[in-house]
């Protein structure tokens, strides 16, 4: 899945602010969590909502917080429109801009996990592209007997995500006596940690013994001043030690950080 760029007039063209007796009224619909959060149970939730008629197949997708007074976020999708996907990760980024501990690549995980259970129960078998890649390259085929065929879902893995979004630099060279600041993402917390090691492949080995989650994502030959710039930088968005959650907002801000200093350095 790209980097969530797509043009803002489609984007807000089915992405909508709930409003207070908006979210009432999908509350008549709910089978519980969203009552959950209007009563205080629970600080927020994600919902699904999948129109299956002979106009397609349309999801409503919303977020409601009660964490600081209640508000929520809704888009309306259609899932054969080939912007799906860029959509739905466009309104998990909004979600992870406007509300506390939400993160966008989790946020695009539930809902297709959420969704797969109402597409399997219209009549299709569903199969994920973390199912099929064992066997790419291999010639497989895939069957199904289900009365309205295969829907094929894409999910996301923290790690490829932002591999892909620094480059692909996290298997770059090492150099001997070399210090770099690296970045490590936790698979199951989409945290970020802002590093620093003389051998981030190596200092990712020794965190998999307690946190095998934990993967690089990017690293640069630098030293201290800049791990401890980020961690400056970005301050607020601590969560504990080296870890941040980080928007990509951020991250953009960051990469484009790091190398104007990378840059400076090497002009000084």
């Amino acid at each position: 899945m790209d980097k969530p760029e797509i043009t803002e007039d489609k984007f807000f063209d089915c992405c909508f602010t709930l409003a207070v007796e908006d979210i009432y009224e999908l509350n008549k619909a709910d089978n519980g969590p969203l009552n959950n959060v209007i009563v205080n149970l629970e600080d927020h939730c994600y919902g699904v909502e999948l129109c299956d008629d002979e106009h397609g197949l349309d999801v409503r997708m919303f977020f409601v917080d009660n964490r600081q007074g209640l508000r929520g976020d809704i888009i309306i999708l259609n899932l054969m429109d080939d912007d799906y996907n860029l959509l739905l990760m466009k309104f998990c980024n909004l979600l992870a801009e406007s509300y506390e501990n939400v993160d966008a690549i989790a946020a695009v995980n539930t809902y297709q996990t959420k969704l797969r259970g109402f597409i399997e129960k219209s009549g299709f078998f569903t199969v994920s592209n973390h199912e099929i890649e064992p066997y790419l390259g291999q010639g497989a085929v895939l069957f199904s007997n289900a009365e309205r065929g295969i829907f094929k879902m894409k999910f996301i893995r923290h790690r490829d995500y932002y591999r892909d979004w620094f480059g692909n630099i996290h298997d770059g060279e090492i150099v001997e006596n070399a210090e770099y600041v690296y970045l490590m993402v936790n698979e199951e917390t989409g945290l970020i940690k802002i590093g620093r090691s003389k051998n981030p492949k190596y200092r990712e080995g020794t965190l998999h013994s307690k946190e095998p989650a934990v993967h690089r994502v990017a690293f640069w030959k630098a030293d201290k001043e800049l791990e401890k710039l980020l961690h400056d930088r970005y301050a607020k968005n601590r969560v504990r030690g080296e870890w941040f959650r980080l928007t990509f907002k951020q991250l953009n801000d960051l990469e484009r950080f790091v190398q104007e200093y990378l840059q400076s350095n090497v002009k000084n």
